[in-house]
């Protein structure tokens, strides 16, 4: 039987799809006969005759792990194990193990795997009997016809269990149901078309069934056809690799958790991450970069961090020849002569607390430099990309000596674009393309760890599994207009799900796309595009960066319509007084594997219809938040879910499982809807223009009540405080700890029955306070 598959073409950029067909014949369920089994600390392993073996492991207690092993492969350690991108060092804990008429059926706390060895068929249930998933037409079947690159052929079919709906697949600029959808497992930049593009490509999803889905396999082209072909099912197929596969049971927070204890969560975040990145691939000269961010300092716009592309080691040139398709021109990792004084830059920005990042990508080592280091070993050279060599320790050694003076000039954080478009092989037998992007990223991490640059994370386009420790995905190259706002929503919200609690977009798009008849600049700085997609995402972007291509214009607020630029400061003043309740989902995330952006089913997961609601997320755990997509409209519909709802900005109040109309004023910060649930809270720090580490000594926060609410801020690495409130006669008492070691000023104010009740006090170091709020 035929099946066709939409699947990338190995491009630099990303094509359109093309098909390719899929004979199911070819796959066939091999013969499991029993020649012995042995049980290990973690779980069992069965031999068969043929040399195959299954392996079943208990790694956690809604989680269990199913390896197949094919004759002759390595059965030690899967590729992602050797390269060292996932983590299997769980303890062992009890399970149940039984063998009977060629029937496995192992089971820990709340999952049992049944693998029928007679038909090759297996089935996950949950420990009360309820199936989650099962294979059907001959289960894990495999093919004679040789693998990509090394390991297997695979194809599995799966019943769809009732109207399941599916998430996931990584950070991809795509619809976040993906039922009837299908994914190709393919890092390719997203921005000049519309289709499932993306450069942080995951085998994961999670399903309204209740179960997670981790194929862990990073070959390009493992491709999952999530009931699309046939509504009855969905299958999974993979052109080499390993056939490994963890699947979790639970609510979706449960699931996120368990998934990311395998595959790592960001480092512990600098708070600067959270605030406003300035980029643009027009800063051509150390002193523009100087002049215009001191500027944003004098009129007081929020901002955290200077961007520079090429031209700091390509010279002027290299946007006219970017922009001729001449090439990336570049003199390796030097300042270019025509930049001016880079080191002086990094040295006057930094006085004023701005933080510098360089760009460098695939094309960055000049033909005198990469000839000779190719000949060596030293660099991969793939098509027209040459790449430093991360796979092995010479290579990694040659490389330091590219980065390691641009450390000690001071450079911050490190731009590794390209890294989705690397393909060959990076290791012989393992494909480059889905693995360069995090072993590239680790080996700048680690790099600038020995330099005295801790938990490093690059500004990334690319990567896959193992990806979510070293990298802070963007988009890649999206088009303006508000037209395609939607498509940034999507992104944030699909990367969050993957691992990547931080991540971003460039604001209001990076080029003109496909549309003639305008001008770049009049695309960009479109008052919609601004006002709305711009501004709106300065509030709840978990990264928010501006940033154009070579034909446009600096997002600046001195360059948008006059009308916008009130907006634009207010917007940028409101998200430096919002940090600490985004840099608090931030260290949650870095500790659980949580998202910031959470889609609206993460707390309703077994409600099928908010897999489609892909324009409203929430932000943390209480805050709800639907942007403005469309244009020149004053509001929108809201979908309020189950609960009780306040307006953040009005402080009305509704009930949930409702669709509600909120004012949406296009000028106004308050354009953009936000709700926060009863029950939860807001933190609030003075007005400023530049992040530090420290806490604030001032702090206001908003607790939403009906007789109580609770608000848990994580402020620091070691610094967790819980603010909470509960009703006492006719107000309110609250009370605040402060687990810092400096003292503190709280401002509690409490918002139930459409009144306010406020308390102010201060807190000693190491302290807790309660107090009544009237």
């Amino acid at each position: 039987m035929e099946k066709i598959l939409k699947i990338h073409p190995d491009a630099l950029y990303d094509s359109e799809y093309i098909d390719y067909v899929l004979e199911t014949d070819d796959f066939a369920a091999p013969e499991l006969a029993l020649k012995g089994e042995y049980k290990h600390e973690k779980g069992v392993t069965v031999i068969t005759t043929s040399g195959r073996e299954i392996i079943i492991e208990n790694c956690f207690e809604n989680t269990l792990r199913l390896r197949i092993t094919q004759p002759g492969a390595c059965v030690d350690k899967t590729v992602t194990e050797r390269l060292g991108l996932i983590k299997t060092d769980w303890a062992a804990a009890p399970y149940d193990y039984e063998f009977k008429d060629g029937v496995i059926t192992f089971s820990n706390a709340r999952l049992t795997l049944v693998f029928d060895m007679n038909t090759n068929e297996y089935e996950f249930r949950t420990k009360g009997g309820k199936t989650l998933l099962k294979t059907k037409n001959g289960g894990a079947r495999v093919s004679s016809v040789p693998a990509d690159y090394s390991g297997v052929r695979t194809y599995t079919e799966f019943e769809r269990i009732g109207e399941e709906k599916y998430s996931g697949f990584g950070a991809r600029i795509y619809k976040v149901d993906r039922t009837g959808e299908s994914a190709d497992i393919f890092a390719e930049k997203g921005g000049a078309r519309v289709g499932d593009y993306g450069g942080f490509p995951v085998p994961y999803f999670i399903s309204s069934a209740g179960y997670g889905f981790f194929f862990n396999n990073p070959w390009p082209h493992v491709y999952f056809d999530m009931a699309k072909t046939n509504p009855n099912e969905w299958f999974l197929s993979a052109p080499g690799g390993d056939y490994d596969v963890f699947v979790f049971c639970g609510n979706t927070s449960e699931i996120t958790k368990s998934y990311a204890k395998i595959v790592g969560t960001n480092q512990f975040p600098q708070k600067w991450l959270m605030g406003y990145w300035c980029s643009s691939l027009s800063f051509e000269r150390a002193q523009g970069a100087i002049d215009d961010m001191g500027r944003m300092r004098k009129e007081g716009y929020p901002c955290e961090a200077i961007v520079i592309d090429g031209p700091w080691r390509g010279g002027v040139n290299f946007i006219r020849d970017y922009a001729s398709g001449w090439g990336y021109p570049s003199d390796d990792y030097n300042w270019h002569p025509d930049f001016g004084d880079g080191v002086g830059m990094i040295k006057k920005l930094k006085k004023e607390n701005i933080k510098t990042v360089l760009h460098i990508n695939s094309c960055a080592f000049k033909p005198s430099t990469a000839v000779p280091a190719i000949a060596q070993g030293l660099l991969r050279q793939v098509k027209t990309e040459t790449v430093p060599d991360v796979a092995t320790p010479r290579g990694i050694e040659y490389y330091k000596t590219f980065l390691v003076p641009r450390i000690k000039d001071g450079v911050t954080q490190w731009w590794t674009d390209h890294s989705d478009r690397v393909s060959g092989e990076i290791l012989p037998g393992i494909p480059s393309r889905n693995l360069f992007g995090p072993m590239w990223n680790r080996a700048i991490s680690d790099i600038m760890a020995e330099n005295g640059v801790k938990n490093h994370m690059s500004l990334s386009r690319g990567g896959g599994i193992g990806s979510q420790k070293y990298a802070l995905p963007w988009a890649g190259d999206t088009q303006f207009g508000i037209h395609r706002f939607k498509e940034d929503i999507w992104y944030i919200i699909n990367a969050g799900m993957a691992g990547f609690t931080l991540c971003g977009y460039d604001l209001g798009g990076f080029m003109r796309g496909s549309v003639t008849d305008l001008t770049p600049d009049e695309m960009q700085f479109e008052i919609n595009n601004i006002a709305r997609r711009v501004c709106q995402s300065m509030i709840f972007c978990p990264m928010p960066r501006m940033h154009n291509g070579e034909n446009s214009t600096a997002k600046w607020p001195w360059n948008c319509p006059e009308e916008a630029r009130e907006l634009y400061r207010d917007c940028l003043t409101f998200r430096y007084r919002f940090i600490p309740t985004v840099y608090s989902y931030a260290i949650h995330g870095a500790k659980t594997g949580e998202p910031i952006i959470r889609p609206l089913f993460y707390d309703h997961m077994d409600e099928p219809a908010l897999y489609a609601v892909d324009d409203e997320f929430y932000l943390g755990e209480h805050i709800l938040v639907a942007p403005v997509t469309e244009a020149n409209v004053e509001e929108r519909k809201v979908y309020l879910p189950e609960g009780a709802w306040i307006n953040l900005w009005t402080k009305e109040r509704f009930e949930g499982k409702q669709t509600v109309t909120a004012s949406a004023p296009m000028f106004k910060k308050e354009g953009l809807p936000m709700f926060v649930k009863v029950g939860g809270g807001v933190a609030y720090q003075p007005d400023c223009l530049s992040l530090y580490d420290r806490v604030p000594e001032e702090l206001r926060v908003e607790l939403y009540a009906d007789d109580s609410a609770k608000l848990v801020l994580n402020e620091g690495e070691k610094v967790t405080n819980e603010f909470s409130c509960k009703k006492v006669g006719d107000a309110f008492e609250v009370t605040a700890e402060n687990n810092s070691d400096v003292k503190r000023k709280y401002t509690v104010v409490v918002f139930a029955g459409g009144k306010e009740f406020e308390a102010e006090f201060t807190v000693k170091a190491r302290g807790t306070k309660t107090a009544l709020a009237k």
